[in-house]
Protein backbone atom coordinates (compact mmCIF):
# COMPACT_ATOMS: atom_id res chain seq x y z
CA UNK A 1 0.00 0.00 0.00
CA UNK A 2 2.75 2.42 1.01
CA UNK A 3 4.60 1.73 -2.82
CA UNK A 4 1.16 2.28 -3.89
CA UNK A 5 0.57 6.11 -1.93
CA UNK A 6 4.03 6.67 -3.72
CA UNK A 7 3.59 5.47 -7.09
CA UNK A 8 0.34 7.92 -7.05
CA UNK A 9 1.89 10.84 -5.21
CA UNK A 10 4.84 10.66 -7.75
CA UNK A 11 2.12 10.58 -10.70
CA UNK A 12 0.39 13.66 -9.22
CA UNK A 13 3.46 15.08 -9.14
CA UNK A 14 4.56 14.97 -12.46
CA UNK A 15 1.34 15.94 -13.64
CA UNK A 16 1.53 19.47 -11.69
CA UNK A 17 5.04 19.83 -13.03
CA UNK A 18 3.39 19.08 -16.88
CA UNK A 19 0.68 21.78 -16.11
CA UNK A 20 3.77 24.65 -15.34
CA UNK A 21 6.09 25.07 -18.05
CA UNK A 22 8.93 26.70 -17.75
CA UNK A 23 11.36 29.64 -20.45
CA UNK A 24 14.13 29.99 -18.94
CA UNK A 25 17.94 30.90 -20.45
CA UNK A 26 20.16 34.15 -20.73
CA UNK A 27 20.24 37.11 -23.11
CA UNK A 28 22.84 38.29 -24.92
CA UNK A 29 24.24 40.71 -27.77
CA UNK A 30 24.30 38.36 -30.82
CA UNK A 31 27.54 40.66 -32.08
CA UNK A 32 29.67 40.97 -28.81
CA UNK A 33 28.21 37.95 -26.89
CA UNK A 34 28.26 40.33 -23.55
CA UNK A 35 24.87 39.74 -20.99
CA UNK A 36 22.15 41.77 -21.75
CA UNK A 37 20.31 42.68 -18.31
CA UNK A 38 16.90 44.02 -17.50
CA UNK A 39 15.20 42.66 -20.74
CA UNK A 40 11.34 42.63 -20.55
CA UNK A 41 10.20 38.62 -21.48
CA UNK A 42 6.52 38.80 -21.48
CA UNK A 43 3.39 37.02 -22.64
CA UNK A 44 1.70 38.87 -25.36
CA UNK A 45 -2.12 37.59 -24.14
CA UNK A 46 -2.16 39.43 -20.66
CA UNK A 47 0.32 41.36 -18.67
CA UNK A 48 2.37 38.85 -16.70
CA UNK A 49 6.30 38.63 -17.29
CA UNK A 50 9.59 39.24 -15.75
CA UNK A 51 13.11 40.28 -16.22
CA UNK A 52 16.37 39.61 -17.10
CA UNK A 53 18.96 39.97 -13.88
CA UNK A 54 22.20 41.60 -14.19
CA UNK A 55 24.19 38.62 -15.73
CA UNK A 56 21.22 38.44 -19.05
CA UNK A 57 19.90 35.40 -17.20
CA UNK A 58 15.84 34.79 -16.79
CA UNK A 59 13.06 31.87 -15.66
CA UNK A 60 9.36 32.79 -16.50
CA UNK A 61 6.54 30.26 -15.66
CA UNK A 62 4.49 30.83 -18.79
CA UNK A 63 0.67 31.39 -17.93
CA UNK A 64 -1.45 28.68 -18.93
CA UNK A 65 -3.08 30.26 -21.76
CA UNK A 66 0.04 31.98 -23.03
CA UNK A 67 0.82 31.48 -27.05
CA UNK A 68 3.84 33.74 -27.50
CA UNK A 69 6.66 35.17 -25.48
CA UNK A 70 8.09 38.17 -26.56
CA UNK A 71 11.55 38.77 -25.44
CA UNK A 72 12.49 42.52 -25.87
CA UNK A 73 15.17 45.72 -24.59
CA UNK A 74 15.70 49.06 -25.92
CA UNK A 75 17.76 49.36 -28.57
CA UNK A 76 17.52 45.45 -29.47
CA UNK A 77 14.92 43.92 -32.05
CA UNK A 78 12.53 41.72 -30.19
CA UNK A 79 11.77 38.14 -30.70
CA UNK A 80 8.89 36.22 -30.35
CA UNK A 81 8.60 32.47 -29.13
CA UNK A 82 5.73 30.13 -29.84
CA UNK A 83 4.52 28.56 -26.53
CA UNK A 84 4.15 25.16 -28.18
CA UNK A 85 7.96 25.45 -29.30
CA UNK A 86 9.52 26.43 -26.15
CA UNK A 87 11.55 23.23 -25.12
CA UNK A 88 12.43 22.71 -21.40
CA UNK A 89 15.92 23.44 -21.16
CA UNK A 90 17.57 26.61 -20.94
CA UNK A 91 18.22 28.51 -24.18
CA UNK A 92 20.56 31.29 -25.38
CA UNK A 93 18.77 34.18 -26.91
CA UNK A 94 21.41 36.48 -28.87
CA UNK A 95 19.19 39.96 -29.60
CA UNK A 96 20.63 41.93 -32.61
CA UNK A 97 20.87 45.49 -32.11
CA UNK A 98 18.31 47.54 -33.60
CA UNK A 99 20.25 49.22 -36.30
CA UNK A 100 18.77 52.32 -34.97
CA UNK A 101 20.55 55.80 -37.03
CA UNK A 102 23.17 57.45 -35.20
CA UNK A 103 21.88 59.70 -32.04
CA UNK A 104 20.72 63.20 -33.48
CA UNK A 105 20.92 66.08 -31.50
CA UNK A 106 17.38 67.98 -30.96
CA UNK A 107 17.74 71.60 -31.02
CA UNK A 108 14.74 72.85 -29.29
CA UNK A 109 13.32 76.67 -27.67
CA UNK A 110 11.97 75.05 -24.89
CA UNK A 111 14.40 74.28 -22.02
CA UNK A 112 15.35 70.87 -21.95
CA UNK A 113 14.14 70.39 -18.47
CA UNK A 114 10.66 71.67 -18.58
CA UNK A 115 10.26 69.21 -21.93
CA UNK A 116 11.41 66.37 -18.78
CA UNK A 117 8.86 67.93 -16.48
CA UNK A 118 6.11 67.96 -19.59
CA UNK A 119 6.87 64.19 -19.44
CA UNK A 120 6.44 63.17 -15.74
CA UNK A 121 3.04 64.62 -15.91
CA UNK A 122 1.86 63.11 -18.74
CA UNK A 123 3.38 59.61 -17.29
CA UNK A 124 1.73 60.39 -14.45
CA UNK A 125 -1.25 60.84 -15.54
CA UNK A 126 -1.26 57.80 -17.83
CA UNK A 127 -0.69 55.49 -15.05
CA UNK A 128 -3.42 53.82 -13.36
CA UNK A 129 -3.38 54.33 -9.54
CA UNK A 130 -5.95 52.38 -8.81
CA UNK A 131 -4.38 48.59 -9.31
CA UNK A 132 -2.83 45.65 -7.73
CA UNK A 133 0.50 44.63 -8.61
CA UNK A 134 2.05 41.20 -7.86
CA UNK A 135 5.70 41.47 -7.28
CA UNK A 136 8.94 39.82 -6.01
CA UNK A 137 11.09 41.93 -4.16
CA UNK A 138 14.10 41.64 -2.38
CA UNK A 139 16.83 43.59 -0.13
CA UNK A 140 20.12 43.55 0.69
CA UNK A 141 22.01 45.51 3.56
CA UNK A 142 25.67 46.30 4.08
CA UNK A 143 27.19 47.55 6.82
CA UNK A 144 30.99 48.67 6.96
CA UNK A 145 31.74 47.14 3.39
CA UNK A 146 29.94 43.34 4.59
CA UNK A 147 27.02 42.42 3.93
CA UNK A 148 24.43 41.63 6.98
CA UNK A 149 21.23 40.96 5.97
CA UNK A 150 18.70 39.63 3.17
CA UNK A 151 15.41 38.90 2.64
CA UNK A 152 13.34 38.35 -0.63
CA UNK A 153 9.21 37.56 -1.06
CA UNK A 154 6.12 37.64 -3.30
CA UNK A 155 4.19 40.76 -2.74
CA UNK A 156 0.84 42.04 -4.04
CA UNK A 157 0.46 45.75 -3.78
CA UNK A 158 -3.04 47.11 -3.57
CA UNK A 159 -2.53 50.73 -4.71
CA UNK A 160 -5.37 53.56 -4.80
CA UNK A 161 -4.67 57.15 -5.01
CA UNK A 162 -4.38 59.50 -1.67
CA UNK A 163 -4.29 62.88 -3.14
CA UNK A 164 -3.55 64.11 -6.56
CA UNK A 165 0.19 63.56 -6.71
CA UNK A 166 -0.06 60.41 -3.85
CA UNK A 167 -0.77 56.91 -3.65
CA UNK A 168 -1.90 54.45 -0.54
CA UNK A 169 -0.47 51.54 -0.81
CA UNK A 170 -1.37 47.96 1.17
CA UNK A 171 0.41 44.91 1.21
CA UNK A 172 0.03 41.65 1.07
CA UNK A 173 2.94 39.21 1.79
CA UNK A 174 2.27 35.73 0.34
CA UNK A 175 5.63 34.31 1.07
CA UNK A 176 8.88 35.56 2.75
CA UNK A 177 12.53 34.54 3.49
CA UNK A 178 14.98 36.36 5.53
CA UNK A 179 18.98 35.48 6.53
CA UNK A 180 21.21 37.08 9.01
CA UNK A 181 24.56 36.96 7.41
CA UNK A 182 26.65 38.21 10.40
CA UNK A 183 26.58 37.27 14.01
CA UNK A 184 26.80 39.66 16.82
CA UNK A 185 30.45 41.33 16.38
CA UNK A 186 31.24 40.41 13.22
CA UNK A 187 31.15 43.95 11.31
CA UNK A 188 33.67 46.35 12.29
CA UNK A 189 32.25 49.30 14.68
CA UNK A 190 33.15 52.39 14.19
CA UNK A 191 30.79 53.36 17.00
CA UNK A 192 29.55 52.09 20.15
CA UNK A 193 26.34 50.32 18.57
CA UNK A 194 26.28 46.74 17.03
CA UNK A 195 24.45 47.07 13.92
CA UNK A 196 24.37 43.32 12.69
CA UNK A 197 20.66 43.38 13.19
CA UNK A 198 20.32 47.10 11.13
CA UNK A 199 17.30 46.23 8.88
CA UNK A 200 17.42 48.29 5.37
CA UNK A 201 16.82 51.90 5.95
CA UNK A 202 14.03 51.47 2.63
CA UNK A 203 10.48 51.45 3.59
CA UNK A 204 8.75 48.22 1.77
CA UNK A 205 5.44 50.33 2.05
CA UNK A 206 7.02 52.89 -0.16
CA UNK A 207 8.50 50.52 -2.35
CA UNK A 208 5.84 50.57 -5.64
CA UNK A 209 5.85 54.61 -4.72
CA UNK A 210 8.49 55.44 -6.99
CA UNK A 211 7.27 54.47 -10.37
CA UNK A 212 4.58 56.90 -9.80
CA UNK A 213 6.32 59.93 -8.11
CA UNK A 214 9.69 59.62 -10.39
CA UNK A 215 11.69 60.11 -7.14
CA UNK A 216 15.17 62.31 -7.70
CA UNK A 217 13.78 62.58 -11.43
CA UNK A 218 11.39 65.51 -10.20
CA UNK A 219 14.11 67.37 -8.96
CA UNK A 220 16.16 67.81 -12.21
CA UNK A 221 12.99 68.44 -14.22
CA UNK A 222 12.43 71.71 -11.76
CA UNK A 223 13.37 75.54 -13.33
CA UNK A 224 16.26 75.48 -10.59
CA UNK A 225 17.85 72.64 -12.54
CA UNK A 226 19.29 74.45 -15.08
CA UNK A 227 21.72 76.07 -12.71
CA UNK A 228 23.24 72.76 -11.79
CA UNK A 229 22.92 70.64 -14.86
CA UNK A 230 23.15 70.75 -18.47
CA UNK A 231 20.73 69.29 -20.70
CA UNK A 232 20.96 66.98 -24.09
CA UNK A 233 18.19 65.68 -25.92
CA UNK A 234 18.47 63.14 -28.59
CA UNK A 235 16.59 61.20 -30.85
CA UNK A 236 16.93 57.45 -32.41
CA UNK A 237 15.19 55.91 -35.06
CA UNK A 238 14.78 51.81 -35.59
CA UNK A 239 14.51 50.71 -39.08
CA UNK A 240 10.79 50.75 -38.98
CA UNK A 241 10.71 54.02 -38.36
CA UNK A 242 9.58 54.73 -34.22
CA UNK A 243 11.83 56.80 -32.57
CA UNK A 244 12.73 57.26 -29.07
CA UNK A 245 13.97 60.25 -27.38
CA UNK A 246 16.49 60.47 -24.72
CA UNK A 247 17.36 62.97 -22.42
CA UNK A 248 21.06 63.20 -20.88
CA UNK A 249 21.48 64.95 -17.85
CA UNK A 250 25.24 66.22 -17.09
CA UNK A 251 26.00 67.67 -14.39
CA UNK A 252 27.79 71.26 -14.59
CA UNK A 253 31.52 70.78 -13.32
CA UNK A 254 31.70 73.76 -11.89
CA UNK A 255 29.15 73.27 -9.12
CA UNK A 256 30.63 71.80 -6.05
CA UNK A 257 27.62 69.31 -4.96
CA UNK A 258 26.90 65.64 -5.23
CA UNK A 259 25.01 65.61 -7.99
CA UNK A 260 22.98 62.78 -10.11
CA UNK A 261 24.03 62.13 -13.80
CA UNK A 262 22.42 59.54 -16.40
CA UNK A 263 19.35 59.44 -18.94
CA UNK A 264 15.81 59.30 -18.74
CA UNK A 265 14.44 57.89 -22.61
CA UNK A 266 10.61 58.62 -23.06
CA UNK A 267 8.27 58.28 -26.08
CA UNK A 268 7.64 60.97 -28.34
CA UNK A 269 4.34 60.37 -29.15
CA UNK A 270 2.80 58.80 -26.45
CA UNK A 271 4.78 61.32 -24.26
CA UNK A 272 5.54 58.42 -21.72
CA UNK A 273 8.42 57.55 -19.54
CA UNK A 274 9.98 54.01 -20.55
CA UNK A 275 13.47 54.10 -19.09
CA UNK A 276 15.43 55.90 -16.04
CA UNK A 277 18.49 55.37 -15.48
CA UNK A 278 20.38 57.63 -12.97
CA UNK A 279 23.52 57.56 -10.34
CA UNK A 280 25.62 60.26 -8.40
CA UNK A 281 28.62 61.53 -10.55
CA UNK A 282 31.81 59.89 -9.88
CA UNK A 283 33.33 63.43 -10.65
CA UNK A 284 31.05 64.87 -8.11
CA UNK A 285 31.30 62.41 -5.26
CA UNK A 286 34.00 64.54 -4.01
CA UNK A 287 31.79 66.78 -2.63
CA UNK A 288 29.76 65.45 -0.92
CA UNK A 289 28.75 66.75 2.78
CA UNK A 290 27.46 65.38 5.67
CA UNK A 291 23.92 67.20 7.03
CA UNK A 292 22.18 67.27 10.38
CA UNK A 293 19.12 65.93 10.69
CA UNK A 294 17.79 66.30 14.52
CA UNK A 295 20.27 64.40 16.55
CA UNK A 296 22.16 62.88 13.29
CA UNK A 297 24.42 63.28 10.79
CA UNK A 298 24.04 61.83 7.14
CA UNK A 299 26.12 61.88 3.62
CA UNK A 300 25.04 60.39 1.08
CA UNK A 301 27.99 58.84 -0.78
CA UNK A 302 25.62 57.16 -4.02
CA UNK A 303 22.22 57.01 -4.98
CA UNK A 304 21.53 54.71 -8.22
CA UNK A 305 17.84 54.47 -9.58
CA UNK A 306 17.14 52.52 -12.30
CA UNK A 307 13.28 52.53 -13.20
CA UNK A 308 11.35 50.88 -16.31
CA UNK A 309 8.24 50.74 -17.68
CA UNK A 310 6.56 49.20 -20.64
CA UNK A 311 3.67 48.85 -23.03
CA UNK A 312 1.67 45.94 -23.12
CA UNK A 313 -1.86 45.27 -24.63
CA UNK A 314 -2.33 48.65 -24.50
CA UNK A 315 -1.67 49.56 -20.61
CA UNK A 316 1.32 51.86 -19.60
CA UNK A 317 2.55 49.45 -17.02
CA UNK A 318 5.40 49.49 -14.24
CA UNK A 319 8.02 46.87 -14.91
CA UNK A 320 11.01 47.14 -12.85
CA UNK A 321 12.97 49.46 -10.04
CA UNK A 322 16.43 49.17 -8.32
CA UNK A 323 17.41 51.45 -5.93
CA UNK A 324 20.80 51.80 -4.36
CA UNK A 325 21.46 54.23 -1.15
CA UNK A 326 24.84 54.43 0.13
CA UNK A 327 25.07 56.40 3.76
CA UNK A 328 27.47 57.78 6.12
CA UNK A 329 25.61 58.33 9.46
CA UNK A 330 26.95 59.57 12.63
CA UNK A 331 25.30 59.63 15.83
CA UNK A 332 27.58 61.27 18.63
CA UNK A 333 29.80 58.52 19.83
CA UNK A 334 27.05 55.98 18.91
CA UNK A 335 26.88 55.52 15.40
CA UNK A 336 29.58 56.28 12.40
CA UNK A 337 28.66 53.88 10.06
CA UNK A 338 28.50 53.47 6.46
CA UNK A 339 25.01 51.63 5.33
CA UNK A 340 24.33 50.44 1.81
CA UNK A 341 21.50 49.18 1.24
CA UNK A 342 19.84 47.89 -2.44
CA UNK A 343 16.34 46.51 -3.28
CA UNK A 344 14.70 44.84 -6.28
CA UNK A 345 11.23 45.94 -7.34
CA UNK A 346 10.07 43.01 -10.74
CA UNK A 347 6.46 43.62 -11.17
CA UNK A 348 5.43 39.98 -12.52
CA UNK A 349 1.67 40.93 -12.79
CA UNK A 350 -0.98 43.51 -13.25
CA UNK A 351 -4.66 43.86 -12.46
CA UNK A 352 -6.63 47.07 -12.99
CA UNK A 353 -9.79 44.86 -12.21
CA UNK A 354 -9.95 44.69 -8.78
CA UNK A 355 -13.28 43.94 -7.66
CA UNK A 356 -12.37 42.82 -4.08
CA UNK A 357 -9.45 43.72 -1.77
CA UNK A 358 -8.21 41.40 0.96
CA UNK A 359 -9.24 41.77 4.88
CA UNK A 360 -7.40 44.86 6.58
CA UNK A 361 -6.10 42.16 8.99
CA UNK A 362 -4.43 40.23 6.58
CA UNK A 363 -1.99 43.69 5.35
CA UNK A 364 1.79 43.39 6.43
CA UNK A 365 2.02 46.93 8.33
CA UNK A 366 6.09 46.38 9.44
CA UNK A 367 8.55 48.61 7.47
CA UNK A 368 10.76 45.91 6.65
CA UNK A 369 9.94 42.71 4.95
CA UNK A 370 12.90 41.27 7.05
CA UNK A 371 10.56 41.09 9.98
CA UNK A 372 8.55 38.30 8.26
CA UNK A 373 11.30 35.92 8.78
CA UNK A 374 10.70 32.50 7.31
CA UNK A 375 7.28 32.14 6.10
CA UNK A 376 6.94 30.34 2.85
CA UNK A 377 5.48 27.36 1.89
CA UNK A 378 6.83 26.17 -1.58
CA UNK A 379 10.82 27.01 -2.94
CA UNK A 380 9.05 30.56 -4.30
CA UNK A 381 12.20 31.86 -5.42
CA UNK A 382 12.80 28.67 -7.75
CA UNK A 383 8.80 28.24 -8.81
CA UNK A 384 7.53 31.54 -9.71
CA UNK A 385 8.39 34.82 -11.77
CA UNK A 386 11.47 35.78 -9.33
CA UNK A 387 14.31 37.73 -10.70
CA UNK A 388 17.23 35.05 -10.56
CA UNK A 389 20.23 36.33 -8.31
CA UNK A 390 23.09 37.37 -9.97
CA UNK A 391 26.40 35.30 -9.55
CA UNK A 392 27.94 37.44 -7.20
CA UNK A 393 24.36 38.11 -5.19
CA UNK A 394 24.32 33.79 -5.46
CA UNK A 395 27.82 34.13 -3.74
CA UNK A 396 26.50 36.17 -0.79
CA UNK A 397 23.78 34.55 -0.26
CA UNK A 398 25.58 31.17 -0.10
CA UNK A 399 27.84 32.79 2.44
CA UNK A 400 24.98 33.70 4.40
CA UNK A 401 23.10 30.20 4.23
CA UNK A 402 26.47 28.62 5.59
CA UNK A 403 26.45 30.66 8.93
Amino acid sequence: MKKFYLFLFGLITLSLNAQTRIFEGKIVDKTTQESIPFANIFDLNSTQGVISNEDGVFKFYIPKDAENIEVGHLGYKSQLFLVSGIKAEPITIQLETDEMALEEVIVTNKPINQILAGILDNSKNQLDKSIKLETYYREFVKINNKYSKFADGLIDFYLQPKRKTKIEANLIVDQSRAFQLVEKGEIEQKGKLDLSELDSFFDIQKAADGFFNYQYVEGIASNKSSERYDFELRSKKDHDGNTVEIIYVIPKPKVEDALLEGKITYDPVNKIVLDIDLKMSDKHKQHVKMRNVLLFKFAVHDIQIKQTYKYVNGKYIPSYRKSIADLHVKFGKQMDDRIMCISDLVVTNFNDNVTSVPKKDRYFKERSLYTNGMNFTENFWETNNALPLSENEERILQTLKSK
